[in-house]
């Protein structure tokens, strides 16, 4: 199975009626689900990363964990800020074994660093590989195996692409995020070593839905997908400054309540991914005033209608706890 699309949502609806239609059911320890084996998607515009659709608009999960592995960590708390169902996968409750952070990021130079320099080096290399899944994930009684075996990075023509490799995808829950990073970190390379973005592949061993995820892929196919609308382009040169200034950001919005919106010193695009984790971090304050403020001053309106999304949920909230009784300020404890 070769699926190409023009957009992450061009890739799932192909996949979704794919897997329905030609998948072998199968019965693994997380369910009962529907599997074809040996599958390759193609995005041709890998900054079409995210789905416009309601039921897969999971823009701040994925930016999460994107951020959750730049910064090199495996710790729990960190990505279970973003997606809380990681904690399952914990075998100590405050790591993660297979995290993928320092396993890319980790060391001194690190892989991904390796590899952009060789690309510098040898534009033509087809070494240019970083190793995600290692033999000793398979021991006995760890929780978290990879799901990725490699990125093979390729430049040619003055285009990057890159090749991931799955030895198994959920195609519903994890497809769109490993979309979501994989791309960013192909133009991140891209930007590292001078060139333009070329296309992602992605090849999954096992690409599988579960058959609890059915009514959900039912109601997703029911929604009127909106414009394909993908992210602006990353500005040109090493972006190695500014990524440091966003995963500082990050940790302080993720740990502390946001008293100042400033993103001196960014540029607009870095600057917007800071507002989107300001954005996260107001939803969880349940601040709606400031969650306007946020997406009055992005700079890019592609992100308009996620910010506007959490921005509603917190409406009903607000007006439950107006209608709440108020406690009774002149009783005195005894």
């Amino acid at each position: 199975m070769h699926i190409r699309g023009d957009s992450l949502d061009d890739l799932l609806r192909s996949v979704f009626r794919r897997i329905m239609r030609d998948g072998l059911n199968i019965s693994p320890r997380k369910g009962d689900a529907r599997e074809v084996i040996g599958a390759k998607l193609t995005l041709l515009n890998p900054r079409a990363r995210f789905s416009r659709a309601e039921t897969r608009a999971v823009l701040f999960s994925c930016l999460g964990e994107f951020m959750w592995i730049l910064s090199g960590s495996d710790n729990l708390a960190h990505i279970e800020y973003y997606i809380p169902r990681y904690r399952n996968f914990s075998n100590d409750g405050r790591t993660l074994r297979g995290a993928y952070g320092p396993r890319m990021f980790g060391g001194n130079p690190s892989q991904f660093n390796e590899i952009a320099a060789a690309i510098s080096e040898n534009a033509d290399s087809r070494q240019n590989v970083v190793q995600i899944f290692k033999r000793d994930d398979l021991n006995d009684g760890n929780k978290d195996v990879p799901c990725t075996c490699t990125l093979q990075f390729f430049k040619r023509q003055n285009r990057l692409h890159l090749l991931v490799s799955m030895r198994s995808n959920d195609a519903f829950i994890g497809l769109p995020h490993d979309v979501f990073c994989f791309t960013m970190l192909q133009e991140i390379m891209a930007r590292k070593v001078g060139c333009e973005l070329g296309e992602y592949h992605h090849v999954a061993g096992s690409l599988h839905l579960y058959d609890k995820n059915r009514a959900k892929v039912r109601q997703y196919f029911g929604e009127a997908v909106q414009s394909r609308l993908a992210m602006p382009p990353m500005p040109v040169g090493d972006p190695s400054d500014a990524i440091s200034k966003l995963i500082a950001l990050e940790s302080q919005y993720r740990t502390e309540s946001i008293r100042d919106f400033s993103t001196d010193g960014l540029d607009p695009y870095w600057a917007d991914l800071a507002r989107l984790l300001m954005a996260k971090r107001l939803f969880t304050e349940r601040k709606v005033g400031a969650m306007r403020q946020i997406r009055r001053e992005m700079s890019s309106r592609v992100y308009d209608a996620y910010i506007r999304g959490e921005h509603d949920r917190l409406i009903p909230i607000e007006k439950a706890a107006e209608q709440l009784p108020l406690p009774n300020l002149t009783t005195q404890s005894a």
